[in-house]
């Protein structure tokens, strides 16, 4: 047994003299299209400085890490410590390439990693490589117009039995388009796994060919390695993968110069009587809805003269049905005069993709009748609704959410425009809104004055209460090791308390003094 002993230690001995001071290592040589090369290049030393990677052969690297512990070593009849560094950083690579030597400074010398040949093999392995997970993107359409909305899924395959502690998802990149989704993904189950959708509603606001960036996942990967640890536990490491979907591009032709709408719809008015009283509201509903978007509409603007005109904002919904858009819009108009007057007819001008041609889409004008009021005015008296100019769509915020037809306000057929009394109030109040302006400059100094005050006095009060003290979270010893075990080697106190959580995750009556693992915790999560 002796003999043994001195064997190993000479191995150690002789492993250690002839060990390189910079290593490279990569995760695969032969990689199938769309997976990822772990590259990690390590080196031993006091005093080590690694260059700065970015790219490689033009392909951009993602941020690299740098991961360092302390090894023994024994030479010379005498155990000494020498600090390990590794530096960590993943790309994709598109073609045959080579990893270039990268040139490392340890102890004040330079030192070269050794050059390492890369093959990419055939994207169809890729779906069957690293355990079955897969990354796609779909779109609904490839080919479309300027405005004409499409779905476009991204869809993460997890095979059955899947061991993923970890995934950070990266979206694609939608340069000249217009994005909406609704940041949730969606999944699927079925007998050989799950699949994870993220969906995304585009609007190219372009022509031309315009490209969407490929998204990637990284995974990290339960494996059992079936070593053990010091204390008698399997130890169960986590690898990383990376994974690339296909980028796409999707080609936007023009669309007529005299259209108005991008979609197939229908557009409707109501009004809720035909004659009134004077001063008494007429309500007027415009109502689009079918296949597209609505989200960018021109809502009609409407100039009668000696016609007040009140509005409220759009309501607006939405909802993917077979790989469509379906949208409805609704907007409230009311109307109040003292004489008859006509309410304007409206027209507007769609652009069908599906049959290329233009349609347009139109309301009759609404003649209302006043009691005691002069004539009806005709339409043609009526200041003509100024046309809308071409659907160049606005970009719409990325985080808004898909809008469902069930969202819809259950109120909507009444709203604020259809109190008659609010008009009466409003009339009241613009007459006594005018104050005098001493009272503005009197309240606003007032107003300055307090807050000087209440400043002064905020740093004098103690507004922290006895009862209402933080309660800080009771780990138990599975939690505590979860977090603790990486920082085993950084100190005795840390080892000494992996040891009592051991022995309590075990059953042993050991008690665990809480507030010293607060501070224990608190010191290895910010070191």
């Amino acid at each position: 047994m002796y003999i043994v002993k001195l064997l190993i230690l000479f191995l150690i001995t002789v492993g250690s003299l002839n060990a390189k001071d910079v290593t490279v290592r990569i995760s695969q040589t032969a990689v199938p299209k769309g997976q990822s090369v772990e590259v990690s290049i390590t080196a031993r030393g006091k005093n080590i400085v690694f260059p700065q990677i970015t790219e490689i052969g033009g392909i951009p690297v993602d941020t690299p890490t740098i991961s360092q512990k302390i090894e023994a070593t024994y030479a010379n009849g005498a155990f000494r410590s020498v600090q390990k560094k590794t530096l960590h950083f993943s790309f994709f690579p598109e073609h045959n390439m080579t990893i270039p030597s990268f040139a490392v400074t340890v102890d004040g010398r330079t030192e070269h990693t050794r050059p390492v040949s890369i093959r990419v093999t055939r994207r169809n392995s890729a779906s069957r490589a690293g355990g079955g997970y897969r990354l796609e993107m779909i779109p609904s359409k490839t080919r479309l117009y300027v405005g004409e909305p499409f779905v476009l899924q991204v869809v993460f395959y997890e095979p059955r039995n899947s061991q993923v502690t970890q995934a950070q998802y990266v979206a694609p990149k939608f340069d000249g388009f217009f994005v909406k989704t609704d940041n949730q993904e969606t999944l699927k189950q079925d007998a050989r796994g799950t699949a994870h959708i993220f969906t995304y509603l585009l609007t190219p606001q372009k022509e031309g060919n315009l490209t969407i960036t490929a998204p990637q996942i990284k995974l990290g990967i339960r494996t059992f390695s079936g070593a053990r640890d010091p204390w008698g536990f399997f130890n169960n490491d986590v690898q990383w993968q990376s994974l690339q979907a296909e980028p796409k591009t999707v080609t936007a032709l023009s669309i007529p110069a005299s259209a108005n709408l991008i979609g197939s719809f229908t557009m409707n008015a109501s009004v809720d009587t035909h004659q009134t009283h004077a001063n008494q509201p007429v309500n007027y509903t415009l109502t689009l809805e079918g296949v597209g978007s609505l989200e960018d509409f021109d809502a009609p603007k409407f100039d009668i003269d000696d016609v007040t005109v009140y509005s409220d904002d759009a309501q607006i919904s939405s909802r993917i049905q077979d790989g469509k858009i379906i949208s409805r819009w609704v907007k409230k108009y009311t109307f109040i005069a003292d004489h008859n007057f006509t309410i304007p007819a409206i027209a507007r001008i769609q652009f069908n993709p599906e049959t290329e041609k233009t349609k347009t889409l139109s309301v009759q004008p609404v003649a209302i009748h006043i009691a005691g009021g002069s004539q009806i005015s005709s339409p043609a008296s009526s200041k003509p609704l100024p046309a809308a100019e071409s659907v160049r769509p606005s970009a719409p915020e990325t985080t808004h959410a898909f809008q469902k037809a069930s969202r819809v306000q259950k109120d909507a057929n009444r709203s604020l425009l259809e109190d008659t009394a609010y008009y009466a109030r409003q009339a009241r109040e613009k007459a006594s809104a005018r104050w005098p302006a001493w009272t503005v400059l009197l309240a606003f100094v007032t107003g300055v004055l307090v807050t000087l005050l209440v400043l002064k006095l905020l740093p004098h009060l103690n507004l922290s209460r006895p009862g209402h003290r933080r309660t800080r979270k009771r780990y138990t010893p599975d939690e505590a090791l979860k977090l603790l075990y990486p920082h085993t080697n950084d100190s005795p106190e840390i080892e000494a308390m992996v040891r009592d959580l051991y022995r309590a995750q075990r059953g042993e009556k050991v008690e665990i003094d809480q507030e010293r693992l607060q501070k224990i915790m608190g010191r290895a999560t910010t070191d």
